[in-house]
């Protein structure tokens, strides 16, 4: 199994390759997504003590339940699927808080209006954006250059 350091510096000698692919205007969300996706959203993510997990410092807490139902290459490990069930358990951690931090203000009977948020709207501009399908795309290649990576350093091992 490639280390963290492996990863990440692999990850980083790739992006520029990665990048000759993408049209110019769209390098920044691509970018951003695959460093993202190269540091704090890693496959990785199933582990406690990993360099990802790690980096989220004191919230790296949230993963806790993600690491207890997630084995380590399992389905974080295959690509596409992978990213998007982190993305999922993020979204399902973000409506959760937003949930409870309503219940909260409307207990202390502050007016909710300014704190609504139209969910639909949000999403159907982000889904219509072609700078969020780069930015999932850089989301994407990073977890697809991790698992070859992880592929090569077994198969490696094996021969």
């Amino acid at each position: 199994m490639a280390l963290g350091k492996s990863h990440d510096m692999i990850n980083m000698l790739l992006m520029p390759a990665a990048l000759y692919f993408i049209p110019k205007e769209f390098y920044l969300p691509f970018t951003l997504g695959y460093l993202i996706g190269t540091f704090f959203l890693s496959p990785d993510l199933d582990l406690k003590h990993s360099k990802p997990s790690k980096r989220w410092g004191y919230l790296k807490v949230i993963w806790l339940p993600y690491q207890k139902k997630s084995k380590h290459r399992g389905l974080s490990h295959v690509p596409i699927l992978g990213t998007l069930l982190r993305l999922f358990y993020l979204n399902l951690l973000a409506f959760i808080l937003y949930f409870v931090v309503l219940g909260m203000l409307s207990q202390i009977s502050l007016d909710r209006a300014p704190f609504s948020f139209d969910f639909a709207g949000f999403w159907e501009k982000l889904a219509s954006s072609p700078a969020s399908f780069y930015f999932l795309l850089g989301l994407f290649v990073s977890e697809v250059f991790h698992v070859l990576l992880d592929v090569v350093f077994s198969l490696r091992r094996v021969l």
